[in-house]
């Protein structure tokens, strides 16, 4: 994303939401974005994969995807890309399962979608990994030149087969148990880590060059949360792509993520690798949600919290936005906004405190 600014209208008037967003992610990195919730993170994901609610509309900047700028291609396109490219794993599966659909129909659906890929698999054999060494291996002379057979020749009855194993090994993928059964049932009938490990698996389906999981862990208990991280930091070295992981949980960053993005009132204000960014924060916000992090063998009264509150972004601060809430801020921050700047290696910061050290 390059200075992405996004608004929403409102019968109060123009929220801000996303005030100059800019941010990489690596081939085959996982970037953690972290911040306060509606700091603007999940609009971020919305953004990238064009899903945003009718009132919001981007201002300005760009969303580059291998080279092609988002807002710039028509609804077909961006269909087919989210279809093949772009996975997105969203706070709440019952939100985002059809609950008059099995989990199979649902799943196989995703297969269905690219019916010469299946069939390609289908010539070589069943398993999902033969999907996987498709997509990296098979060219358009393999299927010109009959070393692979195309839809054409195969049966929907034959396709729907060829899904349905493949929808069998991706949930074994996710370490579910009688998967068989599983794509039988309805998502009603499976529990709220079930139907995550399910909306994971539909992600993986797609082999995406990209996966966004959103605050995937937020709608389940505790124990379950711990199975989901533990599975996703199991298939970490599996993806092929990269991963961008949206949450408020620090520490699922330090063991998930290889760089950090933190966010606040629609700005990033820090971008670093994880091991520097909890070594070193730089932005008054990050150390502040680093002091505020309970500490074992540290034994406190009180934790410690930053003062104020979330600022109404119809009526953002002028300048600095966190500046009303840093011990640290001087006139300058109240009137001109910091930009996003190398402060050391691999590390950038959004604050006027670095400026003006190097001035």
């Amino acid at each position: 994303m390059n200075n992405v600014r996004l608004n929403f209208h409102t019968f109060a008037g123009e929220v801000k939401a996303l005030d100059g967003v800019t941010f990489m992610v690596k081939k085959g990195e996982a970037i953690g974005l972290v911040g306060e919730s509606g700091c603007g993170k999940s609009v971020t994901a919305l953004a990238i994969v064009g899903l945003l609610p009718e009132n919001a509309y981007l201002s300005d900047g760009e969303i580059l995807f291998e080279g092609q700028n988002l807002r710039n291609i028509s609804q077909k396109e961006m269909r087919n890309i989210r279809a093949h490219k772009i996975a997105m794993v969203f706070q709440d599966p019952t939100t985002f399962l059809n609950p008059v659909l099995t989990i199979g129909e649902q799943l196989e659906e995703v297969f269905l979608l690219t019916p010469d890929r299946l069939a390609r698999v289908a010539a070589a054999g069943e398993t999902f990994e033969v999907l996987r060494s498709v997509d990296e291996e098979c060219t358009e002379t393999d299927v010109e030149t009959g070393h692979a057979q195309t839809s054409s020749k195969l049966s929907k009855s034959r396709l729907k087969k060829v899904a349905r194993a493949l929808s069998v090994d991706v949930l074994k993928q996710v370490r579910l148990a009688d998967p068989e059964r599983i794509l039988r049932q309805y998502p009603h009938e499976l529990s709220g880590g079930m139907k995550q490990r399910c909306m994971i698996a539909m992600a993986l389906a797609r082999n995406p060059v990209l996966f966004i999981a959103d605050e995937i862990t937020t709608a389940l208990d505790v124990t379950v949360q711990a199975q989901i991280l533990e599975l996703l930091r199991e298939l970490k070295h599996e993806l092929l792509g990269s991963t961008l992981l949206i949450t408020h949980d620090l520490g699922v960053v330090a063991e998930l993520c290889d760089r950090v993005a933190v966010m606040y009132a629609g700005n990033i204000v820090e971008i670093a690798e994880v091991n520097e960014l909890f070594a070193n924060p730089l932005h008054p916000y990050t150390q502040g949600l680093m002091r505020a992090i309970p500490m074992i063998g540290r034994r406190l009264e009180r934790l410690e919290t930053i003062p104020g509150s979330v600022p109404d972004l119809i009526y953002p601060p002028s300048g600095c936005r966190f500046h009303p809430r840093c011990p640290f801020a001087f006139e300058k921050c109240k009137v001109e906004k910091p930009q996003l700047s190398h402060v050391r290696q691999e590390h950038n910061a959004a604050c006027h405190l670095y400026g003006e050290k190097e001035s």
